[in-house]
């Protein structure tokens, strides 16, 4: 089963009525957006309204119903609407407001005036009378400045809206499996599933550490392919010597059992307990548990923090949960680097994430991944709240070199660490943070947008 978001974008081009520019004219300027189009992300699907109104193109308010309509059968997840002209801003805004979807605004850069003067489009024109008509009607929306189809920043900007619009979908259909209890001290991760259900339509679904001890067991001694497959996976590619065949045999059951339970319940991530009571019954740390299900796209945030699973969930769906990511401590300042910081925790991190300079990765005793991570730029989150007030932490680095430590970790280096150190401090924010390869602050920063009672707070 695979667990890529994909992604419906209904595309909407919009003209001012029959006579302003000619239907001959619009049409150019939308089968050449079009055509730049079929360049989007493989994940991204285009709804076209071709077959709902002439030309494929809304000229007339009276047509919004149908389109409206069509594009919510075709279940899209956001909507892209295309000035081929001036536009008609009533039918914008009454397209907007109808889908209730990530809206995005953008429009050609218009010819120069013909050898007479005369102009034929005005799109920029309109695009800024949509834009205030669609803030009129309380649709919230993304733009893209005015420019030719062909131009880099068009491209980059439908999809880097695209990847924004994963972020909503997935986070306005969230549900969280919650594995056992948070550990007793930590009220650091306590949170109010009754106001994230309220707020956000946040599900959070506990699993006991009893159930799940008992499926395991029962997984263990039937015996399948699918373990056979799971134990040899991580054989081959990580040392074990220390951990032993038969906690090997444990954490791989484990790791089949709650994918399935997660696949089974529609769930984006979990959380769950570790060091406390689950390692007790269980006999093994789930560290290689968490750091297995993130690399095949179920993100799991440990030590039983429930908002760290719901940034683990955004961050993987800005990339339509394709790249695994990590669940860190922010522990310790560089020793000689001022600006850098160690994201750690004791053995969690993803396999798939795993750098050059470790030439054996093992697993030690207890469960826990030893390795350091690869180099390359991340970006860090943290969905968190204090007194029913919700915010996301967002800011981006580079990885960078760093003494060896025990357990999984990177070194990351950003612009200054001080208005980072301080910022967390302030709140509402705690050591726990979600790292993912890639620049992705921006997109992030744009779903917030979209998602009432959420504030984007970015470094």
């Amino acid at each position: 089963m695979s667990r890529e978001i994909k992604l419906k974008l209904g595309i909407a081009p919009v003209k001012r009525g029959t006579g302003f520019t000619t239907i001959k004219n619009a049409l150019i300027f939308k089968n050449n957006t079009l055509e730049v189009l079929k360049n989007l992300d493989k994940n991204v699907e285009i709804v076209t309204i071709d077959s709902v109104v002439p030309d494929g193109i809304a000229t007339d308010l009276a047509q919004v119903p149908a389109i409206t309509d069509y594009l919510k059968s075709k279940k899209v997840d956001a909507v892209f609407l295309l000035h081929t002209d001036f536009g008609p801003e009533e039918t914008v805004a009454k397209i907007g407001k109808e889908m209730g979807l990530p809206v995005l605004l953008w429009g050609p850069r218009d010819d120069s005036p013909d050898e007479n003067g005369v102009r034929i489009r005005d799109t920029q024109c309109g695009i800024l009378a949509s834009s205030k008509v669609l803030s009129r009607f309380g649709v919230k929306f993304t733009y893209i400045e005015n420019c030719y189809p062909t131009d880099k920043v068009f491209l980059d900007g439908v999809n880097n809206f695209c990847r924004a619009a994963a972020v909503v979908k997935t986070f306005k259909s969230m549900r969280i499996l919650k594995i056992g209890d948070r550990p007793n001290a930590f009220f650091s991760v306590m949170y109010n599933e009754d106001d994230m259900l309220s707020k956000f339509g946040i599900e959070v679904s506990p699993l006991s550490v009893g159930r799940l001890y008992s499926g395991v067991k029962k997984l263990i001694e039937k015996g399948s392919k699918e373990l056979e497959a799971q134990i040899a996976s991580i054989k081959n590619r990580i040392d074990i010597s220390l951990l032993g065949e038969e906690k090997l045999k444990t954490l791989a059951a484990m790791i089949i059992y709650i994918k399935k339970e997660m696949d089974n319940g529609g769930f984006a991530a979990a959380s769950t307990e570790c060091w406390t009571g689950l390692n007790d019954i269980m006999g093994v740390l789930p560290c290689q548990l968490i750091g297995e299900l993130t690399a095949l796209g179920y993100p799991v945030a440990c030590e039983g923090d429930v908002c760290g699973a719901v940034t683990s969930a955004m961050l993987h769906a800005a990339d339509y949960n394709r790249t695994p990511s990590l669940f860190a401590d922010l522990t310790i300042r560089h020793p000689s680097n001022e600006n850098a910081e160690l994201l750690w925790h004791c053995g969690p991190f993803p396999n798939a994430l795993i750098g050059n300079n470790t030439k054996n990765p093992a697993i030690d005793g207890g469960g826990r991944g030893q390795w350091e991570l690869k180099q390359g730029d991340l970006t860090i989150g943290r969905f968190d709240s204090i007194n029913g007030e919700y915010s996301m932490f967002l800011g981006e680095g580079k990885t960078c070199a760093g003494p060896k430590t025990e357990g999984t970790y990177v070194w990351m280096e950003v612009e200054d660490w001080i208005k980072w150190e301080k910022k967390i401090v302030d709140g509402p924010y705690i050591h726990h943070v979600t790292g993912i390869y890639g620049h992705y602050a921006d997109i992030l920063t744009e779903a917030c947008k979209y998602i009432n009672n959420l504030r984007a707070d970015k470094v």
